[in-house]
C-alpha cells in the first residue's frame, strides 16, 4: 500500500507539533547492498536467518526491474505493539503497511509488496491503480481476481485519483501483469510520467491512447477477452525475484542433458542462512533452476541423509518464467510418482515447510526423455 505525499506531510507536521524531544535513531538491524532495514523494538533473532539478505536481493530485483539500478530507501520494521504505538500508515483504517518516498512502515517482514513501491517511487510516481496493481504483480504473494473484474477495473478508471479498495488489488494486479506482457513495463511508467499520481479520468485515457496505441474502451475489452486459465495469481505473477532481469535468486543448477541427476542438499530451517519467514505459518527457500531442452522431468524432495519420508507439509513449486506460464506444485505424496513435461528455460524454484520445520532436504531433478 502506498501512502499519498500530502497524508504523509501532515502526519509528520501533525507529530512535530506534538513535540519529540529528540530525533529517532535508527535501530539498524542490517546495512544491504540494496536496502537497509530498522528494526522499531525488533531485533534480527526474530525473523530467519536468510530473511535479511532475501529482501536485499528483493530490492535488488526490482530496482533494476524498474530501471532505478540504486539502494532504496529503509525498511522500517516494528513490533506489533510499536507499530500499534506508532500508527505510522494512520489508524482510520489502519493498513498492516504502507510506503513512503522514505521508506516501508510494517510489522511483517518480508513484505515484498511495499518494497516494490519503493523502487517505484524513484522512477515515477504512478497513479494508484498502476501502483498498486505493479506493486501486487511483482510480489510473490497476491490475489486472483473474481467474475466482477472487469466491473471493478472500470470503476477504478473512472475514479483514477482515489485510492484502491482492498477488494480491488487482485485485478489491479491482473491488469499490470496484462500491460507489462502486451506493452512492457517502461510503457507503463511512461504513462505514469504523462498523468502524474492524480489525473482525472480523461487525463489517464489520453495517456493510455497516446502510449499504447489504442482507446482505454478498446484496452479494456482486449484484457477481458485474455485466457480465464491466466487470471491465476500463482500463474500471472512476475516471479521477478528469479526470472527478472536482475537474475537475484541463487541459482540451483541446470539440467543438461538424459540421465543427467542434479541434486542439491538445503540445510532447512529457520537458522539457516537460506531459510525466509516465517510468514502465514511457513518458512521457505527460493532460487531458479534452468532446463536446457524441453523433456520429461521427475522431481524428486526427500528428507536426509536417512532419505526417509518426506515430512507432511513440506511443499515445492516450478514456475516457467513467462508470462502465464506453467506452474507445478508437488507435496509429499507427489514426488517420483509421475514424470512431467517441463519447457527449456529458467523456473522460478521455491520449497516450502512449516514454520517449526528443521531438518535436511534434498532435491534431485532428472531429465528422463
Amino acid at each position: 500500500m502506498a501512502m499519498n505525499r500530502c497524508s504523509r506531510a501532515i502526519w509528520l507536521g501533525l507529530a512535530l507539533l506534538g513535540g519529540c524531544e529528540q530525533p529517532y535513531e535508527p535501530n539498524w538491524l542490517y546495512r544491504g547492498q540494496w536496502i537497509d532495514i530498522d528494526g522499531r523494538d525488533r531485533e534480527a533473532d526474530e525473523t530467519c536467518a536468510g530473511t535479511f539478505e532475501y529482501l536485499d536481493h528483493y530490492a535488488r530485483a526490482v530496482s533494476v526491474e524498474f530501471g532505478a539500478n540504486q539502494h532504496l530507501q529503509p525498511y522500517r520494521w516494528y513490533s506489533p505493539e510499536q507499530y500499534y504505538t506508532d500508527a505510522p500508515c494512520g489508524t482510520d483504517p489502519r493498513p498492516t503497511a504502507c510506503a513512503w518516498p522514505d521508506g516501508v512502515d510494517t510489522p511483517f517482514i518480508p513484505h515484498e509488496h511495499e518494497v516494490v513501491h519503493l523502487a517505484d517511487f524513484l522512477v515515477v510516481d504512478c497513479p494508484n491503480i498502476l501502483a498498486e496493481g505493479l506493486a501486487e504483480f511483482y510480489s510473490p504473494t497476491g490475489h486472483t481476481p473474481g467474475s466482477d473484474a472487469i466491473e471493478r477495473l472500470n470503476t477504478r478508471l473512472a475514479d483514477p485519483a482515489k485510492d484502491i479498495r482492498p477488494g480491488e488489488y487482485a485485478v489491479a494486479g491482473r491488469f499490470a501483469a496484462f500491460l507489462v506482457e502486451r506493452f512492457g513495463l517502461d510503457a507503463i511508467l511512461e504513462v505514469c510520467s504523462i498523468t502524474g499520481r492524480y489525473p482525472d479520468a480523461d487525463g489517464l485515457s489520453t495517456a493510455i491512447e497516446t502510449v499504447f496505441g489504442l482507446s482505454q474502451t478498446a484496452l479494456v475489452d482486449e484484457f477481458a477477452a485474455q485466457p480465464g486459465w491466466c487470471n491465476s495469481f500463482e500463474r500471472y505473477q512476475s516471479h521477478v525475484y528469479a526470472c527478472g532481469v536482475a537474475e537475484a535468486a541463487t541459482s540451483a543448477g541446470e539440467v543438461k542433458v538424459a540421465g543427467e541427476v542434479l541434486e542439491v542438499t538445503y540445510e532447512f530451517g529457520c537458522a539457516s542462512p537460506k531459510t525466509v519467514g516465517p510468514r502465514d505459518g511457513e518458512i521457505w527457500i527460493h532460487e531458479r533452476v534452468d532446463f536446457a531442452v524441453d523433456g520429461i522431468y521427475f522431481v524428486g524432495l526427500r528428507d536426509g541423509p536417512e532419505h526417509g519420508d518426506l515430512s507432511e507439509g513440506i511443499e515445492l513449486f516450478l514456475a516457467e518464467c513467462k508470462p502465464c506460464g506453467r506452474v507445478q506444485s508437488y507435496s509429499s505424496e507427489d514426488f517420483y510418482v509421475n514424470p512431467v513435461q517441463f519447457k527449456a528455460g529458467r523456473h522460478s524454484l521455491e520449497i516450502r515447510a512449516p514454520e517449526g520445520y528443521s531438518g535436511t532436504l534434498i532435491m534431485t531433478i532428472e531429465l528422463v526423455g
